[in-house]
């Protein structure tokens, strides 16, 4: 083998060792796993519901000089709908807080009715709550999706309360509306089925306080005290 052969056999031996070396350099890179985004449950939100309430209204009527001569108890039960809007705050470590406010049509209402057989007069009283509303505070711990409440606050409800006399023939009678403010307090949970709609189910227990309730004339009229509460 002369030199020439030699020299060019060599810059072969030297490419191939490069092209070696090159090829054990290369290092595969592991696929970057990327998390997928954890849902927020701050912003506001607005919503409609739906459900039923069982009542209990104490009617206590009363004399001219403010005594009690006689109390009935209803239990007024019925559907509500309404709607409710809010505002949600994350305060950090799964803690949510907000404020939420919510108007209600209620159908909650109740009768009763006793005949005087001595004097063939059957009276009747009726207790309705109309309408009924909220402002709460609310305080949330988030499990990704899910988030069960607490909340409370201030409760504003439309009574009626009615009464007539009636002897079979000929009835009289007088009807007051009048709102009640109280308290609720109530809990839940919030599941959020996409990333903008969320459904929410949820236990109230209000109490709308007491109020007076006069009306009619000398003749027949009615003076009443109603204490109403509700479990929706």
């Amino acid at each position: 083998m002369n030199l020439k052969s030699l020299i060019l056999a060599s810059s072969v031996a030297f490419t191939f060792a490069g092209a070696a070396n090159a090829a054990d350099a290369i290092i595969a890179e592991e696929p970057i796993a990327v998390a997928a985004p954890v849902f927020s449950w701050s912003g506001a939100y607005f919503g409609g519901q739906i459900g039923y309430g069982w009542g209990k209204s104490k009617w206590s009527a009363y004399d001219a000089d403010e005594d009690e001569v006689d109390s009935i108890n209803f239990k007024p039960n019925g559907f509500l709908g309404g709607l409710y809007a809010g505002y949600n705050f994350d305060t950090g470590n799964n803690v949510i807080l907000g404020v939420d406010g919510d108007v209600t049509y209620n159908a909650l209402k109740k009768s009763y009715s006793e005949t005087d057989e001595d004097f063939g007069l059957t009276a009747k009283v009726e207790s309705k709550l109309r309408w009924s509303g909220a402002v709460r505070a609310r305080a949330g711990y988030a499990v990704d999706r899910f988030m069960p409440y607490i909340a409370g606050g201030v409760a504003f409800g439309s009574v009626k309360n009615s009464i007539s006399l009636s002897n079979g023939v000929d009835s009289i009678g007088f009807s007051q509306s009048k709102t009640l403010t109280g308290w609720t307090l109530g809990g839940g949970v919030d599941y959020a089925a996409t990333d903008n709609v969320v459904i929410r189910f949820e236990y109230r227990y209000t109490d709308y306080g007491n109020k007076n309730f006069r009306d009619g004339g000398e003749d027949f009229g009615f003076a009443a005290k109603n204490k109403f509460k509700t479990n929706d």
